[in-house]
């Protein structure tokens, strides 16, 4: 069942955004997404602690984003001139009971405006073999699955582009997905799941994001990015992929508590494209994140939160933890 209370209480919580980049001492105006924002000192006798923070970190899938939803900005874009920027790695790992969660991201940006990403995902499947053969007399003989992510994505308007400050940074994007273990998992199970609707080991996703930095409303900036994402993907691909679109929406907001830690948080609008089975394959329901983020240094965050997956497969998983490592070259 889709969480609207949840949803509704993630945005009354304030819930929020962790890349954002911060302001330099003076400056009122956004900064283009050519431009890497600075640390905030808020107070003039104070300096900043460093001059280019490495954010935004990585989500799962590879992008520049949070844990799960993706944001405008583009992920270590280099100084400006620069053709290449240096490379970016990030390893994350979830605990989602015992079906625990590994991605290893890697992302380099092209010309300040093209990024282009790599994502491994593996998912434990923990006891579903168990219960497949339990229920059905059969042997799925995997522990778990492997999904791999090919992101392109391209940021198409800067933040305060065209001289107007209102103007949000906008990043339209390209994903393939490719899953290496569903159609030998379908095989074993004798066509099950593309009884329930599994259709492909392979998709592209397709995402419009938007961010926006506030610098007026609190004392220091507040993130806002909303997004669309264009998917036909069933547990993100970590279950294979239907042969029809779906549009999902994903949500974040972040703030900054000082120049180095940030709390964050997300809202993510999953499709519900597989017909269930009760005790095997759950609804599919939406994902909603809470997590700190603190910058280590200049090259380096640590982040650790709260994950909410809902439903994964045959059972819930609502007290899911998270962290992530990045660094930046």
């Amino acid at each position: 069942m889709k969480k609207t209370a949840t949803v509704t209480l993630l945005l009354l919580a304030g819930l929020i955004l962790m890349t954002v980049p911060a302001v330099a001492e003076g400056q009122s105006q956004p900064v283009g997404q050519d431009e890497k924002l600075p640390c905030v000192s808020h107070k003039p006798e104070e300096k900043p602690e460093c001059a280019a923070p490495p954010l935004p970190p990585h989500s799962i899938e590879g992008p520049g984003g949070i844990f799960v939803t993706p944001v405008a900005y583009l992920v270590n874009p280099g100084e400006r001139g620069r053709p290449i920027g240096m490379p970016a790695l990030g390893v994350t790992y979830a605990m989602l009971r015992d079906k625990d969660f590994f991605a290893a991201t890697f992302s380099v940006t092209l010309v300040n405006r093209v990024e282009l990403s790599y994502a491994f995902n593996n998912l434990q499947l923990g006891d579903l073999r168990r219960d497949i053969r339990r229920k059905t007399g059969l042997d799925a003989d995997y522990s778990h699955v492997q999904l791999h992510h090919f992101n392109l994505r391209v940021n198409l308007v800067p933040e305060g582009a065209f001289e107007q400050t209102w103007m949000p940074a906008v990043t339209a994007g390209i994903h393939f997905k490719y899953n290496k273990h569903v159609d030998s998992l379908n095989h074993r199970l004798g066509g099950v799941l593309h009884m329930i609707g599994v259709d492909d080991n392979s998709g592209v996703d397709y995402t419009l994001v938007a961010t926006k930095m506030i610098t007026d409303l609190l004392p220091r900036p507040l993130l806002l990015t909303a997004g669309v994402r264009r998917t036909k993907a069933c547990h993100i691909g970590l279950l294979g992929f239907s042969n029809h679109y779906s549009t999902q929406a994903e949500l974040s907001f972040a703030q900054f508590i000082t120049d180095r830690l940030m709390l964050v948080g997300e809202y993510r609008s999953k499709p519900d494209k597989l017909d269930e089975m009760p005790g095997l394959v759950e609804e599919e329901d939406d994902w909603w994140t809470l997590a700190f983020c603190y910058i280590l240094n200049n090259s380096s965050t640590l982040s650790f939160g709260y994950f909410n997956p809902g439903a994964v497969l045959n059972e819930d998983v609502n007290n899911g933890w998270a962290c992530r490592l990045m660094y930046e070259f």
